[in-house]
């Protein structure tokens, strides 16, 4: 019930600065950080979503899906709605490899590190990602346009090494592929 009244507190307050100038909300934004627009865009989510235990992984899903990852503020109405403590949102979003709990670019790289990419240079064309991109592992480009990430295994051996963009996948690349593939996702875009 305490949510509830931070909800409602929060709908009857003054529009707060987060979000307003800014398009990206921070990850650690509770309800009481975010505009009444942003409330009523998760709440609208959750009316297709189960109010119990198991409509809770559609629900960070469908909030994922909105936002391109989870911030703290929907964690605490979707703990609401489905009757279950903050607690058991988050733990329940930080076990799955599917759940982004920070903010992600449009496009999201992932550079297989499985044995066969690693043999194969995964760390070379990681490293080339991240110099043409000038950001490190799970950061957001300064356009917003990328994020690099590695993940153990695509299950594309035979391509080795392996970048996936979105669901797209590359290989077998070399390093100096690294600016081609970044331009062709850039220009989408434009």
């Amino acid at each position: 019930m305490a949510t509830l009244e931070r909800v409602k507190q929060s709908l009857q307050s003054e529009e707060s600065e987060i979000g307003a100038d800014s398009d990206i909300i921070p990850a650690d934004a509770g309800v009481e950080d975010v505009c009444d627009e942003e409330i009523e865009t998760v709440e609208e989510i959750l009316t297709d979503v189960r109010p119990e235990k198991r409509g809770v992984i559609p629900a960070l899903q469908q909030v994922q899906d909105e936002y391109g990852y989870l911030p703290k503020f929907a964690f605490e109405l979707i703990a609401h709605h489905c009757e279950k403590s903050l607690a058991d949102i988050y733990s329940t979003a930080s076990f799955y490899s599917q759940f982004h709990l920070e903010p992600r670019g449009d496009y999201s790289i992932r550079v297989c590190t499985g044995t066969a990419c690693h043999v194969a240079g995964a760390d070379a064309v990681s490293d080339e990602l991240q110099d043409e991109l000038g950001v490190g592992l799970d950061e957001v480009t300064d356009d917003g346009k990328f994020t690099i990430e590695h993940v153990r295994c695509v299950g594309a051996c035979g391509l080795a090494p392996v970048v996936t963009v979105d669901d797209d996948v590359h290989g077998p690349i070399e390093p100096d592929d690294a600016e081609t593939i970044i331009e062709e996702y850039s220009e989408r875009g434009e």
